[in-house]
């Protein structure tokens, strides 16, 4: 600006300089105050959506909670279809394998925890909707299927079930000595309080032959 002599070019240079520069500093405005209002526009629909979805998995809980089957899948398969990925369809699939299985169908007990399994966001999720599969492929003499979805069950939190159900599935092939082992894993790995139940199956096995 100290090139311009007078006051009038210097005035005259920065009006030059602002028709030639304006619409790419107001373009980089907008698009600045655009960002940031999409941001704010994505967290708040986020929490929106979350508070929604909370909403309808309360009502899966309540729909289960009094048995009405119907309730259970409406609710749980427009949370599956709404929110795939969240936490809460996950939830509801259990729910709805729970409920599934309760009315005495087996298959869609099934299915439901095979989609839980597959789409759940965190890995307890998916080791959760496993446990529950194995247990009840166990029920249906379908060994090999559920010493698969075992393998599956990962994290030291699970492991007392985890192992109980090793136990189980051994002790229902007639493996005593595995059955065993794996309870004794069990009783290990669990609380006081989940102990009962794994020691009562251990005190029921014969007693091992000296060797």
């Amino acid at each position: 600006m100290d090139d311009y002599a007078t006051e009038e070019q210097r005035v005259e240079a920065l009006r030059d300089w602002w028709r030639q520069n304006a619409t790419s500093i107001l373009a980089g405005v907008v698009l600045a105050l655009a960002g940031i209002l999409g941001w704010q526009w994505w967290q708040q629909r986020q929490s929106g959506t979350s508070e929604q979805a909370s909403l309808v998995y309360d009502g899966v809980l309540a729909a289960l909670a009094k048995k009405d089957a119907e309730q259970v899948r409406t609710r749980g398969q427009a949370l599956i279809s709404e929110k795939p990925d969240s936490a809460y369809a996950a939830l509801a699939a259990l729910a709805m394998a729970r409920s599934a299985l309760d009315g005495g169908d087996v298959a869609a007990a099934l299915a439901s925890l095979d989609w839980a399994a597959q789409h759940a966001p965190s890995p307890e999720l998916v080791s959760i909707a496993n446990l529950r599969a194995a247990r009840l492929l166990i029920a249906e003499k379908r060994f090999d299927e559920a010493a698969q979805r075992l393998d599956k069950v990962g994290g030291s939190g699970l492991a007392p079930e985890r192992e109980e159900l090793r136990g189980d599935l051994a002790f229902a092939r007639g493996d005593l000595k595995a059955a065993r082992s794996a309870w004794q894993a069990a009783l290990a790995a669990a609380g006081p309080e989940n102990s009962v139940l794994i020691q009562l199956k251990l005190d029921n096995l014969p007693a091992e032959e000296p060797k």
